[in-house]
């Protein structure tokens, strides 16, 4: 008989005593376990963690060779700044405002012709149009400065989590694939406790409920966990079924991957 099997033959022999529920197929997982990638391929610059590191949420782990798109990022930048033409044409407008104004109050003293007024209109209008195409140009050189902004950022990898790095996977000068890891990290508070408990335990097991989870090895003391979820069909094989619970670790004081004994309240 293989380990799993005599375990789950012992956990389907367990009496359910004062209706508590017991089992010692238990293990204490992290609680999530993210495989990082990135979101494009591409050679590998840095990676700046390594194992056992602790990350922070957005934190930067490792970036992408990125040396055309800062040349791109610093091009796209110094056209935002540019104010030069809208300057331009702003003079150019205010100046033919001018312009209209004084052939205005000339053609209403009747000094000049209705030609030479139409031709001070259709200038000013022609200066307008101008400014405006200015503006709009310097509009689209704010949006080009945003999407050289995301394609440099996007070869940066940042943890989605706060965690610890498990695995690292890949080195700097390595080439990371469309479906590539770089790192595994790991979240370790809450933990996540998987159990298996006999079918005759199901109508006792509900969303919420406490059970007491007693890490394996010396010093393990006994933990408060709750039920996120639990299977809804029965294994027919071994006749068990999985409940899922949550379990507080603030102080990182239970080891995730050890082997443990549930207690059902």
């Amino acid at each position: 008989m293989t380990p799993r099997r005599l375990v789950l033959a012992v956990c389907t022999l367990l009496p359910l005593q004062a209706g508590a529920a017991e089992s010692p197929d238990c293990l204490i997982l992290p609680g999530t376990t993210i495989d990082l990638g990135g979101a494009i391929p591409g050679q590998l610059a840095e990676v700046a963690v390594d194992l056992g590191a602790r990350v922070s949420k957005g934190q930067v782990v490792a970036s992408l060779n990125t040396s055309v798109q800062q040349a791109v990022l610093d091009l796209a930048a110094l056209r935002a700044r540019n104010h030069a033409q809208i300057d331009a044409a702003r003079a150019r407008l205010d100046f033919e405002d001018k312009q209209l104004s004084r052939s205005t109050e000339l053609r209403a003293r009747g000094v000049v012709a209705q030609s030479d007024s139409d031709e001070r209109a259709t200038a000013y209008e022609v200066r307008k149009r101008e400014l405006e195409a200015a503006e709009m140009e310097f509009e689209l050189a704010q949006l080009d400065l945003a999407r050289a902004e995301a394609e440099f950022e996007v070869r940066r990898i940042r943890s989605p989590i706060d965690g610890i790095i498990a695995e690292r996977h890949l080195d700097p000068g390595e080439y990371l694939r469309d479906d590539g890891k770089i790192v595994t990290i790991v979240s370790l508070d809450p933990l996540r406790v998987d159990v298996f408990l006999p079918q005759a335990a199901y109508p006792e097991i509900h969303l919420g409920q406490l059970a007491e989870i007693t890490p394996e090895g010396p010093g393990g003391a006994p933990a408060s966990a709750h039920v996120t979820a639990f299977d809804q069909t029965i294994d027919a094989a071994s006749a068990t079924f999985r409940v899922r619970l949550e379990l507080p670790n603030p102080d990182r004081r239970i080891i995730a991957g050890t082997r443990c004994n549930a207690r059902f309240q």
